[in-house]
């Protein structure tokens, strides 16, 4: 009997020995393939190419925007380019510094950004995407490599696009929602903005010169009876002091704003553009989680009746054809708009 206790303790300590050895050799494995991992990450980020994106967001270096470019900027790495973040809350200087080389790459929304590519300027084409769904669709197709030629434009390359938000007009007066009251309205109009200027045109509205940065100050002061913007601008613009008691936001997508990213493809890793395309167009659903947040922060939404939404409807088609004539539109874009 002794000698078969004994002989279970002893079986009993070769077991905790060989666990203990287990436990060890584990511990062990995990930290060098957690060391070689930490060692692959720095190793790929050295081997990556150092490039200067220079980012604009109304925030700046705080606003949701930065943050999301941010992931961005990891996940670039695996990609070959190793991005230093720059904030800009002033579009046009952005653009500027682009523009001189003093940014590699440059986040801008699309009617900037259309000296650079004004193909993939025309997914913001005025009535062209009428739901979030709709525009993630043609992102998502113009991810694909077929489909690159229109990505790039005269040494230049859209290498992603972000939803930034339907736009929607924005009154000082609640009575001047349908087109016929629009009429004689001054309306605040970003200088290079050709589509708007056309639709205000084409109501007999008053068509303000405004810039990104002045228009929501002409607005809240009184200098203009309308703007146009998207709803994620109502909070950090203010426009809830031009809106009053008396305005409100009108509930009809007039266009979707998007910011896009551009480069000189020239100055990037081959095959740089095709996989960042790709790896944007996994990001739209959470963009759109953002977009929709501060929509919900609009106060003063304004229902239109339908058939003042038909008459929109078919403004906004009329100028898109008209500038579709004029080369302003490009046409394989408008056919993705077509395909929804």
């Amino acid at each position: 009997m002794k000698a078969d206790q004994s002989t279970n303790r002893m079986k009993d300590r070769t077991r905790h020995r060989h666990r203990l050895g287990l436990r060890r050799l584990l511990r062990g494995a995990l930290a060098v393939g957690a060391a070689t991992l930490a060692l692959a990450g720095r190793s790929e980020a050295a081997a990556a190419e150092s490039k200067t994106l220079c980012v604009f967001d109304p925030g700046g270096a705080n606003g949701d925007l930065f943050a999301k470019m941010k992931s961005y900027q990891a996940e670039a790495v695996s990609l070959g380019v190793n991005f230093t973040l720059k904030p800009y809350t002033d579009e046009s200087v952005a653009a500027s510094d682009f523009r001189n080389k003093q940014c590699d790459a440059v986040l801008l929304t699309g009617v900037t950004g259309r000296e650079f590519n004004p193909k993939t300027y025309t997914l913001e084409a005025l009535g062209l995407f009428p739901t979030y769904a709709a525009l993630g669709k043609a992102v998502s197709r113009l991810a694909l490599p077929k489909l690159a030629s229109i990505s790039v434009s005269e040494g230049f390359e859209t290498v992603g696009v972000y939803p930034a938000g339907a736009v929607y007009l924005h009154l000082r007066d609640r009575e001047n929602a349908s087109l016929p009251r629009l009429s004689g309205r001054s309306i605040a109009t970003i200088g290079g903005d050709p589509a708007a200027r056309t639709m205000v045109n084409r109501v007999g509205a008053t068509a303000t010169r405004a810039e990104v940065g002045t228009f929501a100050s002409m607005f809240n002061n009184g200098s203009v009876d309308v703007c146009y913007s998207p709803a994620t601008a109502y909070a950090p613009m203010e426009l809830h002091r031009g809106v009053g008691s008396k305005g409100g936001v009108v509930r009809y997508p007039l266009a979707q704003l998007t910011f896009q990213i551009y480069v000189r493809p020239a100055e990037f890793p081959e095959g740089f553009g095709q996989a960042s395309r790709e790896l944007v167009a996994g990001h739209f659903s959470s963009m759109v989680k953002l977009v929709e947040r501060e929509e919900a922060k609009v106060q003063g939404w304004i229902e239109i009746a339908q058939v003042d939404a038909e008459r929109y409807d078919e403004l906004l088609r009329q100028v898109r054809d008209t500038l579709k004539a004029e080369k302003v539109y490009d046409g394989a874009v408008l056919l993705l708009g077509a395909a929804r």
